[in-house]
């Protein structure tokens, strides 16, 4: 029994991580219906856990409506899809994703002093549309909103 005990307990406490991370990529308190823009790039940071590409769109008149945060997959996601170098300032790319309900402003600091800090409004991308035109699925957050309903992957039934 004692063994028995132990052995439940071990496998237990070996399933907490898994459900840290499942929490972690949880997009529920975002805003389930999906937001799409189209803008220019102005920066990236391809870092770890997840990359941001700062995009500012623009309204027809040429000026800035909103910056955008778009958070999207690690360097090594990027490095495994052969797209870590796919993007650069300047591109012109389409977002589609989702925002959180609270409009949050998300920011990453640079380490030279010299560099300015940019921020904008964060959106968790799930698919961009790349320079070229064609459609990259961007993050994986199992609802597809910006997907075609034909669209099926690991979570569809």
């Amino acid at each position: 029994m004692n063994k028995l005990m132990t052995g439940s307990i071990a496998i237990l406490l070996s399933l907490v991580p898994a459900v840290s991370l499942w929490a972690h990529h949880s997009i529920a308190n975002h805003d389930q219906n999906a937001v799409r823009l189209k803008g220019t790039i102005v920066q990236l940071h391809l870092i770890n856990p997840h990359s941001i590409i700062y995009v500012e769109e623009k309204g027809a008149d040429g000026q800035t409506i909103r910056r955008w945060a778009v958070e999207g997959p690690s360097v090594v996601q990027l490095r495994r899809q052969g797209l870590e170098n796919a993007l650069k300032p300047g591109d012109v790319i389409g977002v589609c994703g989702y925002v959180p309900k609270e409009a949050l402003m998300w920011q990453v600091a640079s380490a030279d002093p010299t560099t300015a800090s940019l921020a904008g409004r964060l959106i968790t991308a799930e698919l961009l549309v790349m320079p070229d035109g064609r459609e990259q699925s961007w993050g994986d957050y199992g609802i597809h909103h910006c997907f075609p309903p034909d669209y099926r992957d690991g979570h569809s039934k």
